[in-house]
């Protein structure tokens, strides 16, 4: 029966892969492209700015833990937040993301790092003691700016489409009749009653901080679906999202039980591997191509 049922969504991977692939258009890819660069430019931009021309690093990230994004991609080479973090132990990777200031004493550690890696050429007005003139920085800008946004363009597309994938779910269960309530913190059983929903909501556990849902779905006997909603752009980018269903499966597992009960709505392009450790983690696996499925399922439950 396992085997089965992993031949059955082996099958809808390909059909998930092949529906991202025909829905692609040039058109709006040169857009977001060019949104991305343009946010990128502001991203360094912003970064030189906080830094005074990346001369106080430090001073820049007591601000905001967001210019890290500008300021990794002046090293040479540049790297990602975890090589960083491999660096510099005491950065806090996830300020980056929610921009919220970084504590003096890792901010400094950061600045002596950056002194040690920076891209000499590009920054090499540092070493003169001055301040980058127009060519010294435009040459940053068009260096930099597509580095950037080549991990923004991704992140776009994939959010866009994410955006419309929970607004399909949301959809269907106004459809069916369900009743949608404010999201708030899920700290005790029978917080989502049976036929209602939660969009953006928060379960409670207890050896993590509390884990977002994308859907949070009320069955009957007080069970709840925790609906994450994933699509990815390649089957690279899908392990780091499957990883991250798996770890909040584990999480509400640990804490709830068998009162949660975890799902995972998938679109994009998505390795049948990575849909067998769903499977293989017992995570209900739907697909967005195929949303009559995951409504006949709910069906079902009552």
């Amino acid at each position: 029966m396992a085997d089965d049922l992993k031949a059955i969504h082996a099958a809808h991977a390909a059909e998930a892969k092949r529906l991202y692939q025909e829905a692609r258009d040039p058109e709006e890819g040169a857009a977001d492209w060019k949104l991305a660069l343009r946010g990128a430019r502001h991203v360094l931009a912003e970064a030189l700015r906080a830094s005074n021309y990346l001369s106080t690093i430090a001073v820049a990230l007591m601000e905001s833990g967001g210019h890290m994004l500008a300021l990794r991609h002046f090293l040479a080479p540049p790297i990602s937040q975890d090589q960083f973090k491999l660096l510099c132990p005491t950065w806090p990777k996830t300020s980056e993301k929610s921009g919220s200031p970084v504590g003096a004493g890792p901010a400094v550690a950061v600045a002596e790092m950056f002194a040690q890696w920076r891209d000499r050429h590009l920054t090499r007005w540092l070493d003169a003691g001055r301040k980058p003139t127009r060519v010294e920085l435009r040459e940053v800008l068009l260096a930099l700016s597509p580095l950037i946004a080549a991990q923004t363009f991704a992140t776009t597309r994939r959010n866009r489409l994410a955006a419309k994938q929970e607004q399909a779910v949301i959809e269907l269960l106004e459809a069916k009749g369900w009743t949608r309530r404010p999201s708030r913190l899920i700290d005790r059983r029978a917080a989502v009653p049976e036929k209602h929903f939660m969009h953006k909501t928060r379960f409670a556990t207890a050896t993590t901080t509390p884990q977002e849902v994308d859907v949070a779905c009320g069955l009957r006997d007080t069970l709840v679906l925790a609906m994450e909603c994933k699509v990815t752009n390649d089957e690279t980018n899908s392990v780091k999202r499957v990883n991250d269903v798996l770890k909040k499966a584990e999480a509400w597992k640990t804490h709830w039980g068998s009162f949660v009960v975890t799902a995972a709505l998938l679109e994009g392009v998505i390795a049948a591997k990575d849909v067998e450790r769903l499977i293989d983690a017992k995570v209900h696996v739907f697909w967005s191509h195929q949303l009559d499925a995951f409504s006949e399922w709910l069906d079902r439950q009552f």
